[in-house]
């Protein structure tokens, strides 16, 4: 059995650059990405692959895709924990555990799909950012 959800991740920005999740009892938890940066760039209409790199340690945590909405938050796009293979209408998540990687796709792209994204993993009460993935798209050729 699947179970597919939506989620909104708030973020909070204390004293830097840094985001911040606000957890249950309102603590902060750490999702600082280090620094870590993807451009991609594709075409209307093509398909783009986004690989997400997380420890081995982590491969029974959930793995999460998420948009940045503005105003600090995060909303998830599609995210998995115990598939290895999950797909929406234009999203599919795959998760090679062995590897310690999941790969995002993004079919049939649209200019509105240009923007910023965020790989990221929760384990426990905690969220851990892997990377931010900025998505450039470009009108057909």
């Amino acid at each position: 059995m699947r179970i597919f959800f939506t989620a909104t991740v708030w973020w909070l920005t204390v004293g830097g650059s840094s985001p911040l999740v606000e957890g249950k009892n309102k603590e902060p938890l750490n999702t600082a990405c280090n620094g870590t940066r993807v451009d991609q760039t594709a075409h209307v209409g093509e398909s783009v692959s986004i690989t997400c790199k997380y420890p081995q340690a982590d491969k029974s945590s959930i793995r999460y895709f998420c948009r940045h909405a503005g105003n600090f938050t995060c909303t998830n796009i599609i995210s998995a924990q115990h598939y290895n293979y999950t797909r929406l209408p234009r999203f599919s998540l795959t998760d090679d555990k062995q590897q310690g990687a999941y790969t995002v796709l993004i079919f049939t792209l649209t200019q509105e799909d240009a923007g910023k994204y965020q790989c990221a993993l929760k384990t426990h009460n905690s969220i851990t950012c892997l990377q931010d993935v900025l998505l450039h798209v470009l009108s057909e050729y």
